[in-house]
């Protein structure tokens, strides 16, 4: 179905009543970053453009449109048990404000569609199972996870996290649209990178190290290289078979 909004059209507030008003099957794709259920409320800093904002990131039964229960129990049996399984008030009240959001748009995504949800450990659990009731376990295509952070070890009480997760789904896994992208080589850039010239192909390569020391399972054993026949002590970059 054709789309009935304008392209780059910026909406503000919430985007359930926003949803309900675009035409099923017309968006391509959804990329969403919703609230991560931190259990948090979060001001915007004094002297921002934002200032005086506010957003809560706790969650109870009060939040909870009765008529999105009704929905969700009538008729998404697989999404009612997904949040019935949720161990707190709090986790069922974040399950049930999502899923009305993620029925909508998988009503609004395209046969040849993609999503993708950004959400950390506190819930990503939950919201995997709620997907794939909503879009079909069969159409999950990958947890990507997104490293935040350098490595740190701040708590002495707990292992950190340093990343966070993009569930990607597609409406119909037969049908998404995976496009490569690519991009035009700087000719300057590829010549300092590969500075050298095979003269028999004319193919660019550059010098590197034959030796890697983390690989040590490799230490000790004897590879080919041109002529010469080779021993390594902390452990060879590749395998023989790269070599030839």
């Amino acid at each position: 179905m054709t789309i009935n909004i304008k392209p780059k059209t910026i909406f503000t507030g919430d985007n359930l009543p926003i949803m309900r008003g675009i035409n099923s099957e017309s968006i391509d794709l959804i990329y969403l970053d919703p609230p991560f259920n931190s259990k948090t409320n979060y001001a915007a800093p004094i002297g921002s453009k934002a200032a005086g904002a506010e957003f809560k990131d706790t969650w109870t039964l009060s939040d909870v449109d009765n008529a999105w229960l009704d929905l969700i129990e009538t008729k998404y049996p697989a999404l009612n048990r997904v949040i019935h399984a949720a161990m707190t008030n709090s986790d069922k009240s974040y399950l049930i404000y999502m899923a009305v959001r993620l029925l909508e748009m998988e009503r609004i995504l395209k046969d040849t569609g993609s999503i993708y949800l950004h959400c950390d450990p506190t819930m990503s659990h939950y919201l995997k199972l709620a997907m794939d009731a909503v879009f079909g376990k069969e159409n999950f295509l990958a947890d990507i996870t997104w490293k935040r952070y350098a490595a740190h070890s701040l708590s002495k009480s707990a292992v950190d996290t340093i990343s966070d997760h993009l569930l990607y789904y597609a409406k119909d896994n037969t049908r998404v649209m995976a496009n490569r992208v690519t991009s035009q080589l700087d000719t300057e850039k590829l010549n300092k990178k590969f500075p050298y010239v095979e003269t028999e192909t004319g193919r660019r390569f550059q010098h590197v190290a034959l030796e890697q020391n983390s690989n040590r399972s490799s230490a000790g054993e004897v590879s080919k290289i041109g002529d010469k026949t080779v021993t390594s002590d902390i452990g060879w970059r590749w395998n023989q078979t790269t070599f030839d």
